[in-house]
């Protein structure tokens, strides 16, 4: 559908944008031809008119273009299709008086001029507010918001409009107004005015909520129509001062381009370094205009009557004294609001620990985000897995190592403001008092991976000991028993009649039963060696080298075992793993190696060492073991509790940690 669309939707955009610098351009031409002035132009804001005719458009054209299924970019088209119709009206009718027009033609073209702009400030600009950027509400309950504003925007029309510049008056073109009693117009001004005071504050908690939820792209083209409002607000300001500057009027000409750029390339510039210096000096300049103004005020009244002796030096030297720390002061605070905490470290580090300390590490991505207002931030570990992001991936991204121990853990990637092709200083003194705890945490968290999966481990390895187990009950045990019972049934049925065949029944019987016995012990042995719980480890290991006195091929084999005389009380797991590997060592020395010696060896230091060397060579003329399934299973036996088991060259060493529970 959109491929379908996207034609039509060209030719209207183009086709609008025609029409809008038709409207500047016949107006302007108006304007020339009934010779108007140029200081009447600017005193009654006829270039601005045709300047936002034109500006607007041209920049909604532009994101109409490009982002077609924005609505932001039809409504600044429309929004500036009223205000060159305001200048295009002017403009005939000025050249309607000269030429002589009739005066119901020069009166409409003036009442529809007069208020078509202030029709579309009411509607189409306060919707591209509250849609701004990506053409859609904050919430569902805002349409009720816009709705009401719709609904009140006659009563802006009728009231603003009577805020006449006086252009046409006491003349055949002077606009007509809807009539309104005269005794009721304070109320009705006041009306209007609180309505749009609440409107206004509206369309700024909106702004405020989007900035407050929105990520990093949101929070930058928010930052430009800051900065595209900024300059109207010093215009403002100054006039609410009674200091009003020739042309600044025409900074409303940058707002629409300030959309437009928030829109489509909001990561032309580091708005925010743009807005740093811009708050900063348009407070600079608001606060030195009143301090001025106050200091002038109270000298004279402290001076009089010869204020001139003395007042402008003092003013310029508590100016000049206090100028240096203000704008100190009032950097630091837009920087934090800009910023975040990067230009005071400790307090950034401090927030982010509270963050680390609560939810780990998969939150300090989002608060160093949000604390040094980075696009993003990711926590990566040695193995490449994300362990925490935040913001939007970025093209230019700086990747700082964290380091625990002299080893690297894993490393902080940030991602790079636009305009930026490396950290700021303060940036990095942040995030290098950041990387020795987050390096920590990292570390701490690795180490919990890893005990996670060694419990995984030991979780599956203990449910296939069991499905072993009743396999092994189910397969051998219950049929054995099962067919005891069915003989012991034959015999008391048999006794009475047949004794001589009962009692060849109850041979069987013991057979079978002889059997079962023999199951359960072996099952038994399969859990624990009953060696290690009667003779302990080391009379285990010389029982079992007794019965390995002979090699698979007949010949016989000499096993020595060297050991301390006692061994000290060891841990349950590390009595088995060392007895398993050991008669592992000598299974396979008697089978595969042809020796005549073996020797088997304990050491009890900070853990239990196991040798067995032999002094045979492998079968078939190798020169070392080849890694079977037995030589994994000591390897895996050792690794289970922490320990290693290197074998090969007719050599088994195995190193267990004593740290286990008895």
């Amino acid at each position: 559908m959109e491929d379908i669309h996207r034609p039509a939707r060209r030719r209207a955009a183009h086709a609008l944008l025609g029409l809008a610098l038709g409207q500047v351009a016949v107006g302007a031409g108006a304007l020339a031809m009934a010779g108007v002035s140029l200081s009447t132009l600017t005193r009654y804001d006829m270039v601005i008119d045709l300047g936002m005719g034109l500006a607007y458009p041209v920049c909604g054209t532009l994101i109409a273009l490009c982002r077609p299924r924005n609505p932001l970019g039809w409504l600044l088209v429309l929004f500036g299709l009223g205000h060159g119709f305001t200048g295009l009206s002017t403009g005939l009718a000025a050249e309607g008086l000269v030429a002589g027009w009739p005066t119901v033609l020069l009166r409409t073209l003036t009442t529809v001029g007069r208020h078509s702009w202030i029709a579309g400030s009411a509607t189409v600009f306060m919707a591209a507010i509250f849609l701004f950027p990506d053409g859609g509400l904050p919430g569902r309950r805002w349409r009720a918001v816009l709705l009401a504003q719709f609904a009140t925007a006659p009563l802006d029309v009728v009231v603003w409009s009577r805020w006449d510049w006086g252009l046409f008056h006491g003349t055949r073109a002077a606009p007509l107004y809807v009539p309104l009693p005269s005794d009721r117009m304070p109320l009705i001004f006041t009306v209007a005015l609180v309505k749009s005071a609440l409107v206004l504050g509206a369309a700024l908690v909106s702004l405020g909520l989007r900035y407050r939820r929105g990520g990093e792209r949101e929070r930058r083209q928010l930052l430009w129509l800051i900065a595209g409002i900024l300059p109207m607000a010093l215009e403002t300001a100054l006039l609410a001062l009674g200091m009003p500057l020739p042309y600044t009027s025409y900074v409303a000409l940058l707002l629409p381009v300030a959309i437009a750029i928030a829109v489509l390339r909001h990561e032309l510039l580091d708005i925010r370094l743009v807005l740093s210096r811009g708050v900063l000096y348009v407070l600079l300049t608001l606060a030195v205009i009143t301090a001025y103004a106050g200091l002038v005020t109270f000298l004279q009244s402290l001076l009089d009557p010869r204020p001139e002796l003395l007042g402008p030096a003092l003013i310029t030297v508590v100016l000049a004294l206090a100028f240096e720390p203000a704008r100190r002061r009032l950097q630091r605070a837009v920087d934090r609001g800009l910023y975040g905490d990067r230009h005071d470290p400790v307090r950034a580090v401090s927030r982010i620990g509270e963050r680390l300390a609560g939810t780990g590490v998969g939150a300090v991505p989002e608060a160093v985000g949000e604390g040094l207002r980075l696009p993003y931030v990711c926590v990566l570990s040695t193995s490449g897995t994300a362990d925490g992001s935040w913001g939007t991936p970025c093209e230019r991204r700086h990747a700082l190592p964290l380091l625990y121990d002299g080893r690297a853990v894993g490393e902080l990637v940030i991602g790079l403001r636009p305009g930026e092709q490396q950290p700021a200083p303060a940036d990095l003194a942040v995030l290098e008092l950041l990387a020795v705890p987050l390096a920590a945490a990292l570390h701490a968290t690795d180490l919990s991976r890893q005990l996670q999966h060694s419990r995984e481990r030991i979780v599956g390895a203990r449910e296939e000991e069991r499905r072993r187990i009743r396999r092994d009950l189910h397969d051998g045990l219950g049929p054995t028993l099962a067919g005891a019972a069915f003989q012991a049934d034959a015999v008391r049925n048999l006794l009475a009649f047949d004794a001589e065949r009962a009692a060849g029944l109850l041979g069987e019987l013991r057979s079978e039963i002889g059997g079962a016995v023999a199951e359960v012990r072996r099952l038994v042995d399969g859990l624990r060696p009953p060696d290690l719980d009667q003779l302990g480890l080391l009379g285990a290991l010389r029982e079992r080298s007794v019965r390995m006195s002979w090699r698979a091929d007949g010949a016989p084999l000499h096993v020595r075992v060297d050991a301390p005389e006692s061994l000290p009380p060891l841990p349950a797991a590390v009595e088995v793993a060392a007895y398993r590997i050991a008669t592992e060592a000598l299974t396979n020395a008697a089978r595969h190696a042809r020796a005549s010696h073996v020797d088997l060896r304990i050491e009890i230091g900070e853990g239990l060492r196991l040798e067995v060397r032999d002094d045979g060579a492998p079968a078939e003329e190798e020169t070392e073991w080849r890694p079977g399934v037995g030589i994994t299973s000591m390897q895996e036996r050792a690794a289970e509790l922490g320990g290693s088991c290197v074998a090969g060259g007719g050599r088994v060493v195995a190193l267990l940690p004593l740290g286990g529970t008895a």
